[in-house]
Order: C-alpha cells, then sequence, then structure tokens
C-alpha cells in the first residue's frame, strides 16, 4: 500500500512515496531523538543545579565559620 506523503529527507531531491512501515519507522526514530533531546536537556539542568547547590553549601560553610568566629569573639570579650 503506498501513502502520498513524500519522503525527501533520505533521497534528496528525488520524491519517493514512503510506506506505512517506513512512515512508522520515521515515527519511532522521531521519539527516540525527542526522548534523547530531553535527556540532554535534563542532564544540562542536573549539572546547573549541581553547581549552585554546592556554590549554597560553601556559602553556608562561610557562614557557619563566620558565625563561630563571632560567638567566640564575643565570648572572649565578655571575659575580659
Amino acid at each position: 500500500m503506498k501513502v502520498r506523503k513524500a519522503d525527501k529527507r533520505k533521497t534528496g531531491d528525488f520524491i519517493r512515496y514512503a510506506s506505512i512501515y517506513s512512515q512508522q519507522d520515521d515515527s519511532h526514530d522521531r521519539r527516540q531523538q525527542e526522548m534523547k533531546r530531553r535527556f540532554g536537556v535534563l542532564q544540562s539542568r542536573r549539572s546547573y543545579l549541581e553547581r549552585e547547590l554546592q556554590a549554597v553549601k560553601t556559602c553556608l560553610l562561610l557562614l557557619d565559620k563566620q558565625m563561630q568566629s563571632h560567638v567566640a569573639y564575643k565570648q572572649l570579650s565578655k571575659e575580659r
């Protein structure tokens, strides 16, 4: 059975008519490509969020050290 939709992708300028099976394969390939694209987007987003989380952790550690230093300074000030 032939379908009227032309498939120019594989044959350049020559137009050939794709079979139903070929269209199903194309649909499967498009789905596969879309899943790979989404996977890449999510990996990129995860990397960004991991870097941001690391920056937040670093800031929290520095702030904690500053707070401990401040508490220690206040205690020393009271003792004198």
